[in-house]
């Protein structure tokens, strides 16, 4: 119970002290162009995503997880729907027939059709895709822990489902959000400890994917080969991560102060999103970026120890679902505004501007909090005898229950 009780105060500090940090930067980023407006709809965003945490916190997450299949069905509607209208667009469609579509009509942002548009409010169902297929899995393993050791039910059918999920995110031309839900799924099922050897058809099925997006989009070919140089590409397609590298390259130690940022002024475009790390860096110098990795690494190291000391196994893989899931959002980050993986639209959990992925996180938070509240109310697990004749078969190595090890038989 005592490192629960760390690993709770761990992910409440990191939480609050990233939340804090991220309305302060976007009024930086923000504020000379669009005023106060961002601002007020970021703390709108937060507001919500800290009521429905609470929400989470009360309840308990095996009886939602008894009802991940409903939720992955109802969050695919709306990604089948974007997707239809992404390909119509590609297709030819005329503009004047495709704004007549409801909840699409201001038509493609950036290429594609990747959100929902509620009046001045915008809603990415993709961002509800990834938190419901995280739950689906933990309660599929969770439920089924003998599923792991077998191809059929421990690959294929899981995986059929969620590809569909995968393949309609990608279908709306959402590329780096299917890239790293497929990466959370494979970390999913690593933990979750399905056989390395099974792995590979979900490796080639992802790599196929992602060959097909890139042979039907010269745009994402180009953003690949030039992001090594920049430089030699800085008057068009190399031109975001250009002046990324100048905004962190000029704040150097310490930053040029608050405030006075140069690139955010019309020079670096997404300086709220995709690309405000880069202004932390030219604003607040190296050592805020430090800060700011310190403090994701306190949030993933949270969710790790609460993974670990879970209840059971759903929980165990819930909290490592999320885990990852912030983990790799924000190394991909981090990895774009510094040119170290090529440019793509992510965004820094609980720091840039948006609305989807911060529900998301703040429900992902729920999610961690509630499996800490159930592990402290739950009596200790059935006793050793009856849980040796359900681990008969199931060890590991070392004689360890696969139900109640991290990591099971390979």
């Amino acid at each position: 119970m005592q490192k629960l009780n760390v690993a709770s105060l761990l992910l409440f500090l990191s939480v609050a002290a990233l939340s804090i940090f991220g309305l302060v930067m976007l009024y930086s980023t923000s504020g000379a162009i669009h005023g106060e407006r961002l601002l007020i709809k970021q703390s709108i965003w937060i507001g919500l995503g800290v009521a429905g945490a609470l929400l989470l916190y009360c309840l308990d997450y095996r009886r939602i997880g008894r009802f991940s299949g409903w939720l992955l069905l109802v969050v695919s509607l709306p990604l089948v729907y974007l997707a239809l209208m992404h390909l119509l667009a590609r297709a030819g469609m005329p503009d004047a027939i495709l704004s007549q579509f409801p909840l699409a009509s201001k038509g493609a942002t950036k290429g594609a059709y990747r959100w929902l548009y509620f009046g001045s409010f915008t809603v990415q169902p993709s961002e509800f895709a990834k938190l419901a297929i995280i739950i689906f899995l933990a309660h599929y393993y969770g439920k089924y822990p003998r599923s792991v050791q077998s191809f059929k039910r421990g690959v294929w059918q899981p995986m059929l489902v969620v590809g569909s999920v995968l393949v309609a995110i990608l279908l709306g031309g959402s590329l780096s959000v299917t890239m790293i839900t497929g990466m959370v799924v494979l970390g999913l099922l690593f933990v979750a400890g399905v056989r390395l050897r099974y792995l590979v058809l979900p490796l080639l099925a992802g790599a196929l994917l992602f060959l097909i997006a890139l042979l039907v989009s010269p745009e994402r070919v180009s953003r690949i080969t030039s992001y090594r140089n920049p430089e030699a590409f800085k008057a068009d397609k190399g031109y975001q991560l250009y002046c990324s590298q100048l905004a962190l390259g000029s704040g150097f130690w310490r930053g040029i102060g608050f405030n006075q940022s140069r690139m955010k002024q019309r020079y670096l475009p997404e300086s709220h999103t995709d690309f405000i790390l880069s202004i932390v860096g030219e604003e607040l110098g190296f050592a805020a970026a430090v800060g700011v990795m310190l403090l994701y690494m306190m949030l993933i190291s949270a969710a790790l120890m609460i993974s670990i000391y879970a209840m059971d196994r759903e929980g165990m893989l819930l909290a490592a679902g999320i885990g990852i899931s912030i983990g790799l959002h924000a190394f991909i980050h981090l990895g774009v505004v510094s040119g170290f993986v090529p440019t793509t639209g992510i965004t820094a959990p609980l720091i840039s501007y948006g609305g989807s992925h911060m529900l998301m996180t703040w429900a992902g938070i729920g999610f961690l909090l509630n499996i800490t509240r159930v592990r402290r109310i739950t009596p200790d697990p059935q006793p050793e005898s009856a849980q040796r004749k359900q681990c008969a078969g199931m060890t590991t190595g070392r004689g360890r229950c696969v139900l109640n090890h991290p990591f099971a038989t390979r």
